[in-house]
């Protein structure tokens, strides 16, 4: 342990160094540059622990100007849009992926070519660095990815996204999923299911006797958003059988929740980073099944971020997105997550439910009665159909291990065809089956 310590202090270190003496040279007479590596817990851009922070004192058109970038409004940079996070200045953040062992090399190509480190975040159950940067108007994604690849092929840039969660009781999915009238299969609390969702409700009453583990990785002073969303999908998968029409599809199993959601541009949303630091809490807790009710643009880093969850043996459920859109969106249109759209009770498609060939099955998710505020309330989406098949998943997994291809090959095997003959674009391979207890 003292070793490894010493490696990321030593690690750090070095980054600073290099991108300090980079700084300094590219910063024009008059300018200033100051580097500071923080304590655990700070505030502000430093709230990660050992977050590494770099200002540059310069406008950003090669004039000094003795003000951070990030504070002052840049000509000819463009604005983020709705889905991109936010410098203070208004333009877009971007955010790299790397190999620690290529991290140093990769950040100060970005700096010397004039982005702006924001902030650092390590993934280390991944071997990740995460860092955030702005980029100055002569610098484009397609020139900081072209400058990257002959140097650090390991690393991954993109635009740093925001994702959206998709979202008396008539209790109809348990019954046309396969189980019998008031069937209850209890899954032993080996089983560890992950929610990468909102705040999650523990005191609901769907959850008496559930074990939930819940972590927020929101940004320090972001705003919370209402517990309702993720309380929902918890509760279709983990409800006590003791909570009536509440009850979840695998009860029994333990909760991993991480908060990644809050108010983002006067929406609910997620940033990437937050997804991501989840994510890693999640591998890292030992949790090898996910649930991801959100859908958002395609990203890169997202990407790799899911392909090295799979590597690990993760099975995440994805769900469709509710935009009536074809266009692929992430997680569900990465090969690394199964992507489940929902239904009604007569098997009809959701009507705002997304499309395409990476749609793998469906669920019920049209008007289920599910944990809600306080009590229960019905809701509809595609976020609510995924956690069908989540809950299906984590029963199989209490029979033996669970890969991503072995979870795909069991509801293959008894999904109902819905729609034309065979696989298609809006029903996947069809309505899922849990196969009982």
């Amino acid at each position: 342990m003292l070793k490894a310590l010493n490696d990321m202090t030593f690690f750090r270190f070095l980054l600073v160094l290099g991108i300090l003496s980079l700084t300094l040279a590219a910063t024009p007479q008059g300018a200033r540059a100051a580097v500071a590596v923080a304590a655990p817990g700070c505030a502000g851009a430093c709230g990660l622990p050992g977050v590494v922070e770099v200002q540059q004192g310069t406008d950003g058109r090669g004039g000094a100007s003795g003000m951070d970038p990030r504070t002052k409004p840049r000509g000819g940079v463009r604005r983020a849009a709705r889905d991109e996070v936010q410098a203070t200045d208004g333009s877009p953040e971007y955010v790299l992926l790397v190999n620690r062992g290529q991290a140093v090399a990769a950040a100060q190509a970005l700096v010397s070519a004039g982005a702006t480190l924001l902030r650092e975040r390590p993934l280390p159950q991944f071997g990740q660095q995460m860092y955030f940067f702005v980029f100055p108007r002569t610098l484009t994604l397609e020139q900081g990815r072209a400058l990257l690849a002959g140097r650090t092929p390991s690393a991954v840039l993109d635009l740093h996204k925001i994702y959206f969660r998709s979202a008396g009781p008539r209790v109809y999915h348990a019954m046309m999923v396969g189980d019998a009238p008031g069937q209850s299969c209890r899954v032993g609390r080996s089983i560890r299911v992950g929610v990468i969702d909102g705040a999650v409700n523990a005191g609901h009453p769907a959850f008496g006797g559930v074990r939930i583990v819940r972590q927020s990785f929101l940004r320090e002073g972001a705003r919370r958003t209402g517990a309702s969303h993720g309380t929902a999908v918890a509760g279709l998968i983990a409800g006590s059988s003791g909570a009536g029409p509440l009850a979840g599809l695998a009860p029994g199993v333990q909760v991993y929740a991480a908060e990644a959601f809050g108010l983002e541009k006067s929406s609910d949303g997620g940033r990437l980073e937050a997804v991501a630091a989840g994510l890693d809490w999640l591998v890292g807790s030992g949790v090898r099944l996910v649930n991801m009710s959100f859908a958002g643009a395609s990203n890169q880093v997202f990407a790799k971020l899911l392909g090295l969850a799979q590597n690990k043996g993760v099975v995440i459920v994805a769900a469709a997105g509710n935009d009536r859109s074809g266009a692929p969106v992430y997680p569900a249109a990465s090969s690394s997550t199964i992507a489940v759209t929902a239904v009604d009770a007569g098997g009809r498609l959701y009507g705002r439910a997304n499309y395409g060939k990476h749609i793998e099955f469906a669920a019920p998710g049209v008007d289920l009665y599910v944990a809600w505020g306080n009590g229960g309330s019905y809701r509809s989406g595609t976020s609510f159909a995924a956690p069908v098949v989540t809950a299906i998943l984590a029963r199989r997994a209490s029979r033996g291990g669970l890969s991503l291809n072995g979870a795909r090959a069991f509801l293959r095997s008894s999904a109902k065809d819905l729609g034309p003959g065979g696989r298609d674009t809006h029903y996947g391979y069809g309505l899922v089956q849990s196969g009982g207890c």
